[in-house]
């Protein structure tokens, strides 16, 4: 077959040809050539395949989160804090090592549900009756980092559910009360559930957040 022939060109000027193992086609007014079978797809090896299920489950929970917290710019602002381009970025980066493929949050202790600049809070005394959480934190010296005025939040997750956090905005305190009183919402979990709790700030232009402390119930 001469594919340097006019008649050859003109019948590319249809669609491909195969011929000889090989697809011809018109790219740019010249004729191209690459091989038609391709060899088969390389197997991803195991190693290969727990990376993507693990980056598969750290996308899930992201989404997951960033309906719980809504407006809350929490990782947007870490993220220009810290010279991120990206915020989803960091949430990887920091809380990656926390989660495992299809099971969510395992380390619930080293996982962070806030970062930030301001002064995270102490927590001295945690208690629980039925669904009523109470957490009480100490007040170091109120400064640029640590105000009276910074609001509270508490984000949860059942430990029946490792893949859903949730948050408590509403709860109306401020660091300076150094108690916070919050009613978990029962959602059909079992009597007795075990929850893990994240207590910390934002100040009341919501520009700035705290570090998240741990404690579970």
């Amino acid at each position: 077959m001469n594919i340097t022939s006019p008649f050859f060109a003109a019948l590319l000027a249809n669609g491909p040809v195969k011929a000889g193992g090989y697809t011809y086609f018109l790219y740019g007014g010249k004729i191209r050539k690459c091989k038609s079978k391709r060899g088969p797809r390389k197997s991803k090896t195991e190693r290969e395949k727990q990376i993507t299920d693990h980056f598969t489950e750290v996308r899930k929970i992201w989404k997951v989160y960033r309906l719980a917290i809504g407006v809350l710019p929490i990782w947007r602002v870490a993220a220009r804090e810290r010279g991120v381009s990206k915020s989803d970025s960091l949430f990887h980066s920091i809380n990656g090592g926390c989660l495992q493929a299809k099971q969510g949050v395992w380390a619930f202790k080293t996982f962070r549900f806030s970062v930030g600049s301001l002064e995270a809070p102490v927590i001295t005394n945690a208690e629980r009756h039925d669904w009523t959480i109470t957490l009480q934190w100490e007040n170091g010296i109120e400064g640029p980092k640590a105000k009276a005025s910074d609001q509270v939040f508490v984000g949860y997750f059942y430990d029946t559910l490792h893949d859903a956090p949730q948050l408590i905005s509403n709860s109306m305190a401020h660091r300076g009360d150094g108690k916070v009183t919050i009613e978990i919402p029962e959602a059909c979990q079992p009597e007795g559930t075990r929850l893990h709790l994240y207590l910390f700030f934002g100040n009341e232009e919501l520009n700035q957040f705290s570090p998240s402390e741990y404690v579970e119930l």
